[in-house]
């Protein structure tokens, strides 16, 4: 183990290396960096000024200039009613949730002014009073800017958490699991000192402020609270660790990990591993026993335990835990008892890898235990995740990061984007520092690699897995230094290909990011002697003998291990969802219908299409491609919901566009479950160097397509990333926006060489052909993080990507509306897009059977139940976990960033799906050959579609045949109506 020298050390070294600061960088590599050159390496702040603009201005940089000496008064509080500006004198309240002055109501978009008295020039700790006493899981997030301006970086985003306890009860599935308990949020007044929302400092932020009356001006920018006094206080310290003190004495008190008392994050959960080295093991019925590592990763979540000390005394503390995410790196954590960190060996522990479950004792750096004073009584033990000891490493990764894509604007600013081999451009005689800037970078990486390395003892970089991405890049900038000139044809190995040098340096802040930590049991204790976590070796071959023999009988969520007289639905979604679902099925539907329900796992949607053959079916199955219900409902196998009276009311909880595909003949087959939203997004650093405007028309996305390409970038529509079939999502949006229509008011009334039609495919083909948009892009969510596909039309599963795996990124992107097709005579812009993800569909039944699946369909598709469920899956398993429900009244309350949701939901409203008919498969395939034909085989639009025209009428006339609407001499048998937004009206009275 090693303590807080690790963290001087590293920080000093680190520290000489860092770009921000200005100081010439990589010097000790040189010899193996610039072999061959003679010329010091330095990084030239000056040719990366707006890109480095966040390091520039961040708080390592700013810090180093403060002059003033710290504040050592008497804390100085600010009290609203006195220091509010009179105009926002509305939002005070009084004796708010027993506070004792008066405070300031805020909510999202809310912005106040506070005059603050500052008594002396010098150093100060900011803190923030403040109550959230809304449901929503998401910290509050405001700026603060302080006499009209962003003192430093952080300042323009600041989060401050709330507090979530454990329910009181255990919770248990109807199998006998113990399954994760719903957390509550206390509402309760909190304080905070000013922090970066990253994370990446373990202690609160300075900030330096001018004798006298200082106007702090906040903008939420998430949350509901109650903001209360704000504080100048000395600015944080912790005491040096001067060595510890032996813990005499046989105290033992063991703390079970999963039995935390108080968390700042609603994820943080238990998890039941079957393993003899946790507590309690367990054979059968699954028991939650370690703390989830998946759930304890992030920088700056914390947990706290309570226990009891038998007597006054020295205690030493010691942990069984896992990390095994960082190979070869420590974790490192801040553990504070009775919510202060005792000393500085406490601060920015390493917890070193691990990976299997291993019992340690908290030491110094010369192995010996750390200990603390603690009375008689009750105490509390804290962890919080830190990045503080590897802050320096990702400022410095993050300069390097914005040099390279800096010089890959620069390079291609001078070459242009023709990479002819035979072309002879001396790039060194327009960019000449270009040698410097990458050997300096070079220099940097094994620098930082290197220190790490001797710092957790390993004989080289390349041994600590963690740091290998540095390598890697190191090696690759290496490359291209020693031939620069040849960058003109390798400018896409600097940051704008998969595997570019900008991926490498990403996949390490990744990796440094991922801190997953397992806590079984928590020891406080006396003696010299760590208690043991192991099982002997007899008790863990009973243990082992009994999971496999209990393997054999525990089948739960299995549709063979069920009652058949209950309503028996089949979900197509992982299993931590269906423990949800079938907990709220039982506490609140079952409970208040008195209709039994049992949930079955179903892990591929066509056991749907053999059950039917087979006559096995459920009632109901939910978590269904919305494509699916049509190809089973044709064939009869589904119930018409418009039979059920209160049909109406139900199907008006969804967007009339999206309702389409449910059509079959006159009836509504499927209810929408989730959408699967389109959006805008873009990177607002990118387009901000380049000064362009957000695109609202297709029109102006096209304008902007020559500023970005000339610079090797580009612009991304979804039908790129649709490599095998360009389906309905990727061809229909832009058809329907110009006005075009698929099919007339029959099936054999086939629309698409309709002149609108014509012109919305050629629109959307011209993207590719004449406008060189991209026409392969596996992945627009590595694409967009590397930055050389700064903005383009994704859906949520990329927007759930973005928003929690790319935390490079944080705060340089947003998203808008889809740029649509402006109406000439209305002005109005249409911004159809595609939204169909998952439905819900009940079988044919009895009358009894079907009135109660229907109304457990009811039950389902409720707001209030749709949005408890997304809160619930959300708040237990985290941010990643985001539930786009269909209905438009529950997303409105479920916790999305309050920026993104108003926009999700204005796009949700223009959301119209192709229709589902018979035939129409072959539609979808046709329009996705015709569209690589004419891409990709340079075909005409105009004869391609004329050609499909003649194979989908062909098929369609097959299928009306086959299905009785027409007869073998094309006779109209009754006609097939197309399904339509207007249909869907109709249907729903309208």
């Amino acid at each position: 183990m090693f303590g807080s020298r690790f963290t001087k050390r590293f920080c000093a070294v680190l520290l000489a290396l860092c770009m921000v600061l200005g100081v010439p960088a990589g010097l000790s590599q040189m010899s193996r960096a610039g072999a061959g050159t003679d010329t010091d390496a330095y990084v030239s702040l000056a040719d990366m000024q707006i890109a480095a603009e966040r390091m520039a201005t961040g708080y390592t940089s700013v810090s180093k200039g403060y002059t003033a000496k710290a504040y050592a008064g008497e804390d100085r509080v600010t009290v609203m009613s006195d220091a509010i500006l009179p105009e926002y004198a509305g939002f005070l309240t009084s004796d708010s949730y027993g506070y004792s002055s008066s405070v300031a109501a805020l909510r999202h978009g809310d912005v106040i002014e506070v005059a603050v008295e500052v008594p002396q020039t010098a150093l100060y700790s900011i803190g923030f009073e403040y109550l959230s006493y809304d449901s929503s899981i998401l910290p509050i997030e405001f700026s603060l800017m302080i006499d009209g301006k962003y003192d430093f970086y952080e300042l323009r985003s600041l989060k401050f958490e709330t507090s979530w306890v454990s329910g009181a009860d255990k919770s248990y599935d109807r199998y006998g699991n113990e399954i994760v308990t719903l957390p509550d949020k206390l509402i309760r007044w909190e304080k905070k000192q000013l922090s970066d929302a990253g994370y990446r400092y373990s202690l609160p932020l300075s900030v330096q402020l001018e004798a006298g009356v200082r106007t702090f001006t906040i903008s939420v920018g998430e949350g509901t609270f109650l903001l209360g006094n704000i504080t100048l206080s000395a600015p944080v310290s912790v005491p040096a660790y001067s060595g510890s003190a032996k813990a005499e004495g046989s105290a033992l008190i063991e703390i079970e990990g999963e039995d935390f008392y108080i968390r700042n994050d609603s994820s943080i959960h238990s998890v039941g591993e079957y393993s003899s080295s946790v507590s309690p093991a367990y054979t059968k019925e699954t028991v939650l026993n370690t703390l989830d590592e998946d759930s304890f990763s992030e920088a700056g979540q914390a947990v706290t335990y309570r226990f009891d000390a038998p007597e006054a005394g020295y205690y030493y503390i010691a942990l069984n835990y896992r990390q095994s995410e960082k190979n070869g790196f420590p974790v490192f954590f801040d553990v504070r008892v009775d919510g202060e960190i005792p000393n500085t060996a406490f601060n920015n522990y390493p917890l070193q890898y691990a990976t299997k479950y291993t019992t340690a004792a908290l030491t110094d750096e010369n192995g010996d235990k750390l200990s603390v004073y603690l009375d008689k009584g009750e105490h509390t033990v804290s962890f919080t995740i830190s990045e503080d000891p590897v802050r320096y490493a990702l400022e410095a990764v993050d300069a390097i990061m914005s040099g390279i894509s800096d010089l890959s604007l620069e390079v291609t600013k001078v070459a242009g984007t023709n990479k002819d081999k035979y072309r002879d451009l001396k790039l060194n005689r327009y960019i000449p520092d270009i040698e410097e800037r990458l050997y300096g970078w070079v220099g940097d990486l094994y620098s930082i690699a290197d220190s790490a390395a001797a710092l957790v003892g390993a004989k080289n970089a390349e041994d600590v897995a963690a740091f290998a991405y540095l390598i890697i890049a190191a090696k690759q900038l290496k490359s291209l230094a020693d031939e620069p000139n040849e960058l003109v044809y390798r400018v896409d190995e600097l940051a704008t290909s998969t595997n570019s040098i900008n991926t490498q340096l990403a996949n390490f802040v990744d990796i440094i990011g991922k801190n997953n930590t397992a806590i079984d049991r928590i020891y406080v204790f006396q003696g010299e002697k760590v208690p043991s976590s192991k099982a002997g070796f007899f008790k863990s071959i009973r243990l082992s003998l009994g999971r496999f023999a209990y393997s054999f009988f525990g089948q739960s969520y299995s549709s063979s291990n069920t009652d058949k007289t209950h309503i028996q639905v089949w979900v197509n979604r992982p299993r931590q969802y269906v423990e949800i679902m079938q907990k709220m099925i039982d506490d609140r539907f079952t409970r208040s219908t008195g209709i039994q329900v049992d949930l079955s796992l179903m892990t591929d949607a066509q056991k749907l299409i053999l059950s039917n053959a087979s006559g096995d079916t459920p009632d109901i199955a939910t978590g269904i491609n919305y494509s699916i219900p049509f190809e089973i409902g044709a064939r009869g196998a589904l119930v018409d919901l418009t039979k059920f009276s209160d049909y109406r009311e139900i199907f008006g909880r969804y967007s009339d566009g999206l309702l389409v595909p449910s059509i079959i003949g006159d009836g509504l087959y499927s209810l929408p479950e989730t959408m699967n939203f389109y959006v805008l997004f873009y990177r607002t650093d990118i387009l901000g160097k380049l000064g362009l405007e957000v695109p609202d028309t297709i029109d102006e996305l096209i304008a902007m397509l020559p500023d970005l390409q000339m610079r090797g970038l580009n612009a991304y529509y979804p039908t790129g990333a649709m490599l095998t079939m360009r389906n309905f999502h990727g061809v229909t949006p832009l058809i329907f926006q110009k006005g075009g229509v698929l099919y007339g008011r029959t099936a054999q009334e086939l629309m698409i060489d309709s002149e609108e039609t014509i012109d919305g495919f050629t629109t959307l083909t011209d993207l590719f052909t004449l406008y060189n948009m991209p026409v392969d892009v596996p992945n627009f969510y590595q694409h967009f993080r590397n930055g050389d596909l700064p903005i383009g039309i994704a859906d949520f599963n990329s927007y759930n990507l973005i928003l929690n795996a790319a935390p490079e990124i944080e705060n340089s992107w947003a998203i808008a509306p889809v740029p649509g097709v402006r109406d000439e005579a209305t002005g109005e812009v249409y911004r159809y897009m595609s939204g169909g993800a998952e439905s819900t569909v009940m079988f044919r039944s009895n009358d009894e059977r079907e009135q109660q699946a229907w109304e457990f369909m009811k039950w389902w598709s409720e707001a209030e139940v749709q949005a408890e469920f997304g809160q619930m899956v959300q708040i237990m398993y985290g941010d990643e976990y985001i539930w786009p429900t269909a209905n438009l009244e529950a997303f409105a309350m479920l916790p999305y960033p309050s920026a993104d949701k108003d926009i999700i939901m204005e796009q949700a409203g223009c959301i119209l799906e192709a229709p589902r008919l018979l035939g129409s498969y072959m539609l979808e395939r046709e329009l996705s050959n015709a569209f690589n034909d004419v891409v990709v085989n340079g075909e005409t639009v105009r004869s391609r579609i004329d050609e499909a025209v003649k194979i989908v009428n062909r098929e369609t006339a097959r299928k009306l045949e086959e299905f009785g609407y027409i007869d073998a001499d094309g006779n109209i048998i009754r006609e097939y109506e197309v399904p339509s937004v207007e249909r869907v009206r109709q249907i729903l009275g309208k």
